[in-house]
C-alpha cells in the first residue's frame, strides 16, 4: 500500500523543511533548557508557544505539497500515470505526515531527556509556578508526557490541513482554509499563554484553539486530564486523515 519512489519524491520535496524546522526546535530548546538565564522560560515559551507554532508553520507548508498543491500544479497527472491507485498515493503521504510530525518530537524529547540528565532543574527553574511543586525536579517521565501530549495536538493539526489537501484541488482554498485554521489556532494559543501569565480577560482564548488540547500543566500535576484531551487530540487527527483520503480518491482530478 505504500510506494516507495512516491516516498523517496516526498521525502526530497519536504525534507529540507523539516530539517530547519526540527533543528530550530531542537536550538531553542537547548537554549532554554541549559543556559541559566533562559530555564525559567523553558514552559512558557518553548513548551508553551514554540512546541505548537514551529510544528504548525512546518504542517501547513508540507500539507500543501502532499496532495492538494501537486493537484493544482499538474504533477499529480504524472504521479497516477504510473500504476499507482489514489490510495496508495494517499497511504504514502500519510504516512509521510504522521511520521516527520512524531518524530520531531521524538527527537526533541531525546534531546531535552540528554540536557537535564547533564544538568537537572526543578519545576521553579523551569518557569513552573505551582507552590507545591516549584521545588520538585524536572524528570526524563515529565518531558516525555509533555512531548506526547503536544505531539499528539501538531498530529490532530497535521490531520485537519491533509483534509483540507485531499478536499480541495487547488492551492489557493487549502491555503485560506488551512492557514485561517493554523493561525488562529497558534494566535489564540499565544494569546491564552498571556493570560496564565495575568491577564484574564485573554485566557478564555484558549477555548478557540486546538491547542487547548495540548495540557503540560496536566503532566506536572500528575493528572489524567492530558490524557483524555490526547485521546481526544488522537482521534480527530485519525478522523480527519480519514476523510483527507476517502475524498481524495473519490472526487474528480482536473488531470
Amino acid at each position: 500500500m505504500i510506494s516507495l519512489p512516491l516516498m523517496k519524491q516526498t521525502v526530497k520535496s519536504n525534507g529540507i523543511l523539516w530539517l530547519i524546522f526540527t533543528a530550530v526546535l531542537g536550538v531553542l530548546l537547548a537554549q532554554f533548557a541549559s543556559l541559566e538565564m533562559t530555564q525559567f522560560l523553558l514552559f512558557l515559551i518553548q513548551y508553551g508557544m514554540m512546541a505548537m507554532i514551529l510544528p504548525g508553520i512546518y504542517i501547513l507548508i508540507s500539507s500543501n505539497k502532499l496532495l492538494v498543491g501537486q493537484v493544482d500544479r499538474g504533477s499529480m497527472a504524472y504521479v497516477l500515470s504510473t500504476p499507482k491507485r489514489r490510495s496508495t498515493v494517499v497511504a504514502t503521504q500519510v504516512l509521510y505526515s504522521v511520521v516527520t510530525i512524531a518524530l520531531m518530537f521524538v527527537i526533541t524529547t531525546v534531546l531535552h531527556g540528554v540536557i537535564n540528565a547533564a544538568s537537572p532543574i526543578t519545576l521553579g527553574q523551569a518557569g513552573i509556578e505551582i507552590p507545591e511543586l516549584m521545588g520538585t525536579e524536572l524528570t526524563f517521565d515529565m518531558i516525555l508526557k509533555v512531548n506526547l501530549s503536544a505531539m499528539l495536538v501538531c498530529l490532530a493539526m497535521g490531520g485537519v490541513c491533509f483534509m483540507f489537501s485531499g478536499v480541495f484541488n487547488q492551492s489557493k482554498y487549502y491555503i485560506a482554509f488551512s492557514g485561517t485554521f493554523v493561525g488562529v489556532s497558534i494566535l489564540a494559543n499565544m494569546m491564552a499563554m498571556f493570560g496564565s501569565l495575568g491577564v484574564e480577560a485573554l485566557e478564555n482564548f484558549k477555548y478557540a484553539s486546538i491547542c487547548t488540547l495540548y495540557d503540560y500543566n496536566s503532566v506536572i500535576a500528575d493528572t489524567d486530564t492530558w490524557i483524555i484531551k490526547g485521546a481526544v487530540a488522537l482521534g480527530i487527527a485519525v478522523v480527519s486523515y480519514a476523510i483527507g483520503s476517502i475524498r481524495f480518491c473519490k472526487k474528480d482530478l482536473p488531470l
